[in-house]
């Protein structure tokens, strides 16, 4: 999976941040990225970090990862179905968390800041995505 996130020569996560400045990280368990002694204790995220007052660009790097995830997610469905394979999807999650968007979606919107929040949700909503519970109030609340 890592190598299909990261593309060739880490072509996928690269072409995000030269398209967008953004930093783009692939984190947590199954990551290979070791903090400290060992991978964080998390579900493999894919981390997007953008500079302050530039929330375009985080904003586009936001929908092109949703993008290279959905297609992956896409080609990852294909190959269960050529093989009679079920997907864990829908049932089972490394989190035990639900995605918040459509059911067909393999992956979901973790942890973001209100500020992130803030200029990523109309994004977001345009995807199909939902924010986390919590942060759709805190958004929607600063809106109002």
């Amino acid at each position: 999976l890592n190598k299909k996130i990261i593309g060739h020569g880490g072509c996928c996560t690269r072409g995000i941040h030269d398209a967008t400045g953004t930093k783009i990280r692939l984190r947590g368990r199954g990551s290979g990225h070791l903090e400290g002694e060992h991978e964080a204790p998390a579900p493999l995220m894919l981390a997007i970090t953008g500079e302050k007052g530039k929330t375009a660009n985080f904003c586009r790097a936001i929908q092109m990862a949703a993008e290279l995830l959905r297609d992956i997610s896409k080609r990852f469905r294909s190959f269960c179905d050529q093989r009679g394979r079920k997907q864990r999807g829908e049932q089972q999650r490394c989190s035990g968390q639900p995605p918040v968007g459509p059911s067909d979606t393999l992956f979901w919107v973790g942890e973001i800041s209100v500020s992130g929040a803030g200029c990523a949700a109309s994004t977001l909503e345009d995807l199909s995505l939902s924010l986390p519970g919590a942060m759709q109030r805190s958004v929607h609340t600063a809106k109002h």
